[in-house]
């Protein structure tokens, strides 16, 4: 009899393992999954590195990533787009998706500067955002609905601001045209279309410095973007994209951010 209740005494042991090793796998995506994940323009390169990485480590999450302009990616969001996670270039688009009622818990993933993008050759010789307004220089910016176009004309005004006077219609009487994603910038300077802009920091790559290289513009007029995300009620595949969330803002991900010129600040 007392051999019976040793066994038993086993089983029961067995048995609870079993339980807690289940219990702690629930929050694991048992069978493959995709998640959609919305993404500011800005960030193509990094979050394109990261998502692959952390899929090669996953192989049962799938990260489908869909860039565009913040202000775009809003309008999406706000007709319905399907999506699981969402991260803006700044709080001016993602506020209203929160105010909406569709992202749990807004965080902050990032930040960023700006600077003065120009050719490596840079034949009309700009040094600073004095020399934007020199004659003949052409100029593409992003327009008023983008962070970096709304970044961009708070820069200039500050620099006006800063005994400049006459130096925001100076500097907008050289824009040739204006555009709604920072990467569009890039291919109308290296196409000789036009001298310089105003762009993330981040945005000039280790490619891009082959062609085109980066001014810094002094902190008294730049501006200190933060990227806001959050992962929306809605989701239907929390655990996944709690485990990408995971990644994204631990140490491997935010190693990613900083080689690209990012501030990781989640």
């Amino acid at each position: 009899m007392k051999r019976n209740y040793i066994w038993l005494s086993i089983a029961l042991v067995i048995c609870v393992f079993l339980s807690v090793g289940i219990a702690g796998c629930v929050s694991e995506p048992a069978e493959d999954v995709e998640i959609n994940v919305d993404v500011a323009a800005s960030l193509t390169g990094a979050l394109t590195e990261i998502a692959d990485n952390f899929m090669a480590e996953n192989p049962n999450i799938k990260v489908n990533l869909n860039f565009a302009g913040s202000s775009t990616l809003k309008s999406q969001i706000l007709e319905g787009a399907d999506v699981d996670m969402f991260i803006s270039a700044n709080d001016k688009n993602f506020d209203p998706v929160v105010e909406a009622g569709l992202i749990t818990d807004k965080k902050v993933l990032l930040e960023n500067k700006l600077g003065i993008a120009v050719l490596k050759a840079n034949p009309k010789g700009i040094t600073d955002l004095g020399s934007m307004t020199n004659p003949g220089v052409k100029l593409v910016i992003g327009d008023d609905a983008v962070p970096f176009g709304q970044y961009t004309r708070i820069i200039i005004q500050n620099y006006e601001n800063a005994s400049h006077a006459g130096y925001v219609d100076a500097f907008m009487a050289n824009v040739i045209t204006e555009v709604d994603a920072v990467t569009s910038i890039k291919s109308y300077l290296t196409l000789g279309e036009a001298d310089s802009s105003i762009v993330y920091m981040s945005d000039i790559s280790k490619d891009d410095k082959n062609d085109i290289t980066i001014i810094e513009i002094p902190d008294e007029y730049n501006v200190i973007a933060s990227y806001p995300y959050g992962i929306f009620k809605a989701t239907t595949k929390l655990s996944a994209v709690e485990k990408f969330e995971d990644y994204l803002t631990g140490s491997a991900g935010s190693a990613v951010l900083t080689d690209y010129g990012f501030v990781p600040v989640a």
